[in-house]
């Protein structure tokens, strides 16, 4: 076909040439519709998998065909202008098969400069509303709106089942000099798979996953995958309208901790899911439930793990808050893993890394750390942590490796890292990254928790921001767990040099607002779980593990269980409900959760018995009459008639003990209410005399 002088007079070479070579990144500039001299309109259009292609206007029954204008596939039509100017493609392959499609560079942008601007600048708090591939109707026509940040590219293209994967049909418009690339695509629709072709300024092409997508295959240089995730309608107003009665740190707050795999290799029937995970939460006597292995982090921060759709993750959630359970979910913002279609060099630049190594490289693999000082960056993590709690009505999230964070020098040898610009190995970057984004989740939803998941002694981690720290909600307190298992290790006639292990973490108790962590299953020490690392035989393992049990939940600070596992067939069921019964009495008793972080809240009576392993100490609510006073003996040695001190006069009940025969135990316990002496006994006026049983834990309830 010859193409009329005219037309050819009206033609822009260069620009073509920039198309037809995928080198252009404003193609509406030379594709679409554009009005000309002479009050006519000239329609081009770059189908190189075409033979033909025709127009056909609305209210018009005959398609008009365009002229091919280069043989790479440039068509091209003269028309008269008209309004209003709507039209559509028929699209003729060169196997003779024929298709309608909407012109793509026809519709309007649809990123405007404000949210450019806030982007940039790191407040684009929902981020993930402009970017990756959002379902839209566009001036009456259904498609996928897709936009994707690559600063540095010379060119973007959407790639994917709808263009056969071919980078020249689809080549994106570029924003200003914002870095950012949109196009609109009519006719796309959910389940489709793409891409994003990035052309880098070597001009090799590229085909990387969408950095915002909210569904991706399961393999490691899998396509991202459109997804609709407005289908799902919550129905948990009414938890949500209550969750900061539950969520505060006066609160009694206990965690069951699970993980994928030990509930399936996935989430395909996510009520049932839901219910599993209910029934051993609530019958434990948990408020709330940590979920692992959900977001698989780095490459995919806005899709969940690639055997969970996100309508089933959202049933269950919503199942959960029905049964007033919370959720959290655990997140990593600290690094992403490095391979050719994830995040590394995005756009052939270190874009989400820094591009010195030795700030980048994550120590004992290939993974590449976030660089947290560039607003974009910033904001991409912000907005997903905002995205899981406003789409998914998360209640919270675990933040994992934070120390990884907050030091430059984290688990690196002399010359592989570089300090900041006061000379130290603080990362200033990171420290702001979650000052910012603790403020952010503060004032869009308050009663979320954050919860720093840090085994370092940086301070004020969970002290405000106004004061000074970086706001996280409370932190995990990984030394208590340390210590006290370190103690317990030992035979009990070695524990009394190391008396002060298990004293320890109270001194730096009131520092932050903690969230005890212990898993069952496993303990940290070489991997065994809790009741196998316990010295002696299975009688005096078991006691020692209800003793730390119950240690563990009178002492101060929130709760965190990873029941995991099997720990014994013989002893299972009993330790269940022994376990169960020590949650419930913490959700009872004011004095074991309201004042966890105040001083008012708890008392040494006995700290200084190391020879006997004896500790005792009180437990107080605002309420001054509501004292517990818990005695606890770390010895296979028992005492009829010990005297303790006690802080006020009064009738001492004993509300459990975890010899109790119907936990496993000896039944050696004080059945009867003990009532105080005048009689001085740990620097106090008043005591009592108990019955305290071997390697055991008792607790007192006092009644005036």
């Amino acid at each position: 076909m010859s193409m009329s002088k005219k037309l050819y007079n009206l033609m822009d070479w260069a620009e073509i040439e920039a198309v037809t070579y995928s080198e252009e990144d404003h193609p509406k500039a030379v594709l679409g519709a554009h009005p000309v001299r002479g009050g006519q309109t000239l329609v081009t259009a770059y189908r190189p998998d075409a033979a033909k292609v025709a127009i056909k206007f609305k209210d018009e029954d005959k398609a008009t065909e365009m002229e091919l204008a280069d043989e790479e596939g440039y068509f091209a039509l003269l028309v008269k202008n008209r309004e209003p100017f709507e039209y559509c493609f028929i699209i003729t392959d060169k196997e003779g098969n024929t298709k309608t499609e909407h012109d793509p560079y026809s519709f309007p942008g649809v990123i405007n400069k404000r949210d450019v601007q806030k982007f940039n600048s790191g407040i684009h708090y929902r981020a993930y509303d402009m970017f990756g591939a959002d379902l839209m109707r566009l001036s009456g026509v259904d498609g996928v709106h897709f936009a994707v940040w690559a600063p540095n590219a010379l060119r973007v293209s959407v790639v994917g089942d709808f263009n056969n994967w071919d980078g020249r049909i689809h080549q994106m418009e570029r924003l200003w000099e914002s870095g950012i690339f949109e196009l609109f695509i009519p006719g796309v629709k959910a389940k489709d798979k793409y891409k994003f072709e990035i052309r880098m300024k070597n001009g090799i092409c590229i085909k990387k996953a969408d950095p915002y997508a909210f569904e991706a295959e399961d393999t490691a240089d899998g396509a991202s995958i459109v997804s609709d995730l407005s289908g799902f309608a919550f129905t948990d107003d009414e938890w949500i309208e209550k969750r900061g009665e539950y969520q505060n740190k006066k609160a009694p707050v206990s965690i069951f901790e699970t993980a994928l795999d030990h509930l399936g290799s996935g989430i395909t029937a996510p009520k049932k899911l839901a219910k599993e995970i209910s029934d051993r939460a609530t019958q434990g006597g948990y408020t709330h439930v940590l979920i692992n292995d959900v977001l698989p982090g780095g490459n995919s921060l806005y899709a969940p793990a690639p055997n969970i759709s996100g309508e089933n993750l959202m049933t269950v959630i919503n199942e959960l808050h029905k049964k007033k359970l919370g959720v959290i979910l655990s997140w990593d913002c600290s690094k992403f893993p490095e391979y050719e279609g994830g995040l590394a060099r995005f756009d052939g630049t270190c874009l989400y890394e820094d591009g010195d190594e030795r700030r980048s490289t994550c120590p004992g693999s290939s993974d590449k750390y976030f660089n947290t000082g560039r607003n974009e960056v910033k904001n991409f993590l912000i907005a997903n942590a905002l995205f899981w709690v406003s789409v998914y009505h998360a209640d919270g999230l675990k933040v994992n490796d934070t120390a990884r964070m907050l030091y430059l020098d984290y688990g690196k040898a002399a010359g592989q890292w570089t300090p900041n610009m006061y000379g130290g190995n603080e990362n200033l970057e990171s420290l702001e990254f979650f000052k910012h984004l603790n403020s952010v989740m503060k004032k869009f939803s308050s009663d979320v928790l954050v919860i720093a998941d840090d085994e370092s002694t940086y301070p004020d981690v969970t002290k405000g921001t106004d004061e000074g720290g970086l706001g996280f909600s409370f932190k995990l307190n990984t030394g208590w767990c340390r210590d006290v298992l370190g103690y317990l290790r030992y035979e009990p006639l070695s524990r009394s040099s190391h008396y002060n292990e298990v004293c320890f973490p109270m001194i730096y108790q009131y520092n932050e607002s903690f969230i005890m962590p212990l898993a069952q299953s496993f303990a940290m020490q070489g991997r065994k779980t809790l009741f196998d690392m316990m010295p002696g035989d299975e009688d005096e393992k078991f006691s020692n593990l209800r003793a730390l049990m119950a240690f563990f939940m009178f002492h101060p600070g929130k709760k965190l269980i990873y029941p995991g596992e099997s720990l014994k067939e013989n002893i299972d069921g009993i330790y269940s409900g022994y376990i169960s019964d020590l949650l419930k009495l913490y959700r009872s008793e004011k004095p074991l959760y309201e004042l966890d972080d105040e001083h008012e809240g708890f008392e040494w009576i006995n700290n200084i018995s190391a020879n006997e392993n004896i500790l005792v100490f009180a437990r107080h609510s605002s309420d001054k009459k509501d004292v517990l006073v818990c005695l606890v003996n770390f010895l296979s040695i028992p005492r009829k008639e010990y005297k303790i001190g006690v802080p006020a006069e009064g009738r001492y009940t004993e509300i459990f003990n975890s010899d109790d025969e119907k936990y496993g135990g000896f039944g050696f316990i004080n059945a009867k209410p003990i009532a105080s002496k005048k009689d001085e006994c740990d620097t106090r006026e008043d005591s009592i005399r108990v019955r305290v049983a071997p390697m055991s834990v008792a607790l007192f309830k006092l009644t005036k």
